[in-house]
């Protein structure tokens, strides 16, 4: 066991209340590994069948202990091929901005100036009893065996739920993988319900699965995750997705996919519609019970995908695998985060990082786009009106920011918004004062997306809640760039991620959260890999290494948001798909061509710029 267990001695009244309110790391406690929900007997101090107190390195995939986990206001469209989660910030990109709900398909990229051992049988463990890299796991949810715990706030979980299933079936390696997946207790499956093209050698499912709102309450309200398998063979490795939103339906595969000839599993995240419980109890929506999400979903599909698991996912996504990984470290064997960023409270380092992006090459459209930003912010008055226009034009409504924030906010992110997601090749694009004020509202709308700050809509902030939420409560957010502006901004300080996040929701910011993440990577992570690229303002918050084992980081030159490992130059191109190789335990492959991703590195987040969006709208 790595981390002692604390709190023994709190008084018998005040822990079951401790534990329903606090779900991640207050002070110096470690978080713990929420007890494995919807498989146990709740008990007043152990789970019925999970792992003893200490068990720091408990090898019993049999009872692993649960542990858990942001805000949508519609569901995403069907696919979104376009990835455009954000890390974590005033919204992702930037400011991401997309709403309502993702883009339906989205076959294109996000990036505007960029191309588009054992996962739980090897040595690793795999799914270890033990959620946490050694913690102890955490009371069943009520203080003392004689201590009777409070009744569920929204009732019980409806009857009949879940699904029982058939572990002989599940098992049975000569059963159609239909079949075997409808066999696994909760788990709702439908093959290829849209009829969508699916690449050859592959059958693609959309499914469901059973999960409890509280881990630590596992006997109470549940809700259904949605998830896609595009599945290859039972005997292929697994790569486990997240793009930190909603899941896209897309069938296409992504680069790791590709490059192990692996199974794709891709996860929809706790509160982004329609994977939320009804009513919802915001304060369930933590990385911890988001990572106990995950947790379950491995344990129910490793009997049949018992080679190696790797997960991955960009900037959200891409963090919350680490999450993941950091209070589940035995569940898979790597993970691979693309553009993912650790952010501190409101980050300083983004304005430091956005003041000199780019070095003295890019000084002239660093200075561009702020003079772009000042012409903007110069006619006020006339912008109001034209984004009022717009407002009426496309029906969207602008209550939770006001149309005079929203506009002060656009013209900031757009300089954000054009490192994240385009290039200074494009710099040029940004007019002068001389330009119409049309044209200069058009260049904000072209840059950063002027519906993006609307209250929902197909690309509003509605949409995006729970990532605001998130923010608000333990990612953090970037401190706004906005010094430069001087007196034309009429509310400083405002363009930050609580006054985004989900109205009349109180939340109040725990920075221990992103300081134990950290703390556990540096001093016991190993096997995850990150990609970032040197322009996009989110590579100011990038992980740190210390002393994680295995755990290299590559750097993208002149690349953003959308940066990947088939971007990087030849060495290390190599170099990190041999890493890749290595994890998934398929070395043989190492000479064979690699065929490109089928969808981006980005998909889902607030603030996407309206070129980036997919042309189906919703």
């Amino acid at each position: 066991m790595r981390h002692p267990r604390r709190l023994s001695h709190t008084p018998l009244l005040v822990l079951p209340l401790l534990l329903m309110l606090t779900q991640t790391a207050c002070g110096d406690d470690t978080p713990k590994p929420i007890p494995d929900a919807g498989l146990q007997t709740m008990d007043g101090g152990n789970d019925a069948g999970f792992p003893p107190e200490d068990a720091g390195t408990d090898e019993d995939a049999g009872n692993p202990p649960g542990d858990a986990g942001t805000d949508d206001a519609g569901t995403p469209p069907e696919d979104a091929g376009t990835d455009e989660d954000a890390g974590v910030l005033p919204e992702d990109a930037g400011t991401d901005e997309d709403a309502g709900t993702p883009p339906e398909d989205a076959g294109t990229e996000v990036d505007a100036g960029a191309p588009p051992d054992d996962g739980g049988t090897g040595e690793e463990d795999g799914g270890t009893g033990e959620a946490d890299g050694g913690t102890d796991p955490v009371d069943a949810g009520s203080g003392d065996a004689g201590t009777e715990p409070p009744a569920c706030p929204f009732g019980p979980p409806d009857a009949g739920s879940p699904l029982p299933g058939d572990p002989t079936v599940v098992l049975d390696p000569n059963a159609d993988i239909l079949d075997r997946l409808r066999a696994i207790p909760g788990l709702t499956v439908a093959e290829n319900p849209n009829g969508s093209s699916v690449p050859a050698g592959h059958r693609f499912f959309v499914m469901e699965y059973d999960q409890p709102a509280d881990h630590v309450r596992p006997e109470c309200q549940r809700f259904k995750q949605r998830m896609t398998l595009l599945h290859h063979s039972d005997a292929a490795p697994m790569v486990f997705h997240t793009s930190g939103y909603y899941v896209s339906m897309s069938t296409g595969r992504r680069e790791l996919t590709t490059l192990l000839a692996a199974n794709q599993l891709s996860i929809e995240h706790r509160f982004f519609l329609p994977s939320r419980p009804e009513p919802a109890d915001w304060s369930l929506l933590t990385i911890q019970q988001s990572a106990a999400d995950f947790h379950r979903v491995v344990e129910a599909l490793k009997p049949i995908y018992s080679a190696r698991w790797i997960t991955t996912g960009g900037s959200k996504g891409g963090e919350t695998m680490v999450f993941y990984r950091r209070f589940y470290p035995d569940d898979v064997y790597a993970t691979v985060a693309y553009v993912a960023p650790l952010v501190l409270g409101e980050d300083e380092r983004f304005p430091a990082f956005q003041e000199a992006v780019g070095g003295p090459e890019q000084a002239w459209c660093r200075e561009r786009i702020r003079t772009f930003q000042r012409a903007v912010l110069d006619r006020r008055e006339e912008m109001l009106d034209l984004l009022r226009a717009y407002a009426a034009n496309h029906g969207l409504t602008y209550n939770q920011l006001g149309f005079e924030r929203a506009l002060e906010h656009a013209v900031i992110e757009t300089y954000f918004a054009f490192w994240q997601y385009d290039s200074p090749r494009n710099c040029g694009q940004f007019p002068d004062a001389s330009a119409t004020s049309q044209h200069l509202l058009d260049m904000v709308n072209w840059t950063v997306g002027l519906a993006t700050f609307s209250d929902d809509g197909s690309s509003g902030i509605g949409p995006y809640h729970p990532y605001y939420y998130q923010a608000s409560l333990e990612l953090g957010w970037p401190k706004p760039y906005e010094a430069h502006l001087g007196s034309r901004i009429a509310f400083p300080g405002t363009n930050i991620a609580p006054l985004y996040s989900t109205p009349g929701v109180p939340v109040v910011f725990r920075p221990q959260a992103m300081q134990d993440i950290a703390d556990w990577l540096v001093t016991q992570g190993q096997r995850v890999m990150f990609i970032y690229g040197d322009l996009d303002p989110w590579t100011a918050a990038a992980f740190p290494i210390g002393n994680a084992e295995d755990s290299p980081v590559f750097v993208v030159p002149g690349g953003n948001h959308g940066s990947s490992i088939s971007q990087l130059p030849p060495q290390e191109r190599l170099q990190a798909e041999e890493t890749v190789r290595r994890w998934g335990g398929v070395s043989s492959l190492r000479y064979a061509p690699v065929p490109p991703p089928e969808v981006g590195i980005i998909e889902f987040g607030p603030h996407l710029p309206p070129r980036l969006q997919a042309p189906t709208g919703r």
